[in-house]
């Protein structure tokens, strides 16, 4: 369990598929990570998904976080890393903050914050990069908060609400992490 002052990362369980799937199936959210095509999450899905990223963390190619407010043990979303190469020594990372009350109270800064922490103490990771569409600005906003920077566009890439949207890469370096 990785803590901080208002969230804990935990490892994701069964039992938190409800949770999951209520957050995870708000169009809003999805429209945000440009995931919305995807279509809603059954069930059985969301705990398939749950599953891999237990086998995944068991292959070292992925860690996957619950994000848990210490206040009261609520699931506020999720976070992690994945495509993790061990030669390069590198990861994407992505999280999700569930339900609008929740956003702008920095649960997300400090969930990355203690994401990069175990990226670059714990694993020895030297570079971690993320995607984030043009139009998500609070995202962008957090992520420079906490130390990444923007390195180029994908033009285009998603498909979202009818219009086509940049995904803008943004990466941080273990030497520009405090």
């Amino acid at each position: 369990m990785l803590e901080g002052k208002t969230v804990r990362l935990r490892s994701i369980e069964l039992a938190d598929v409800d949770e999951l799937l209520k957050g995870w199936n708000d169009l809003e959210l999805r429209n945000l990570v440009g995931a919305a095509a995807q279509g809603p999450m059954s069930r059985w899905e969301e705990e398939e998904w749950i599953r891999s990223i237990w086998r995944e963390k068991q292959a070292k190619t992925r860690f996957t976080f619950a994000i848990e407010r210490i206040e009261d043990r609520m699931l506020l979303g999720t976070t992690g890393l994945f495509n993790i190469n061990w030669v390069d020594k590198s990861a994407v990372c992505g999280i999700d903050v569930a339900g609008r009350g929740n956003w702008g109270k920095g649960y997300g800064s400090e969930a990355m914050r203690l994401l990069l922490d175990f990226a670059f103490k714990s694993l020895n990771l030297h570079r971690v990069e993320l995607n984030v569409m043009d139009f998500n600005e609070r995202a962008q906003r957090c992520y420079r908060k906490v130390g990444f920077k923007e390195v180029g566009r994908k033009r285009q890439a998603r498909f979202i609400d009818g219009k086509y949207h940049d995904a803008v890469l943004m990466d941080v370096l273990r030497d520009e992490w405090s």
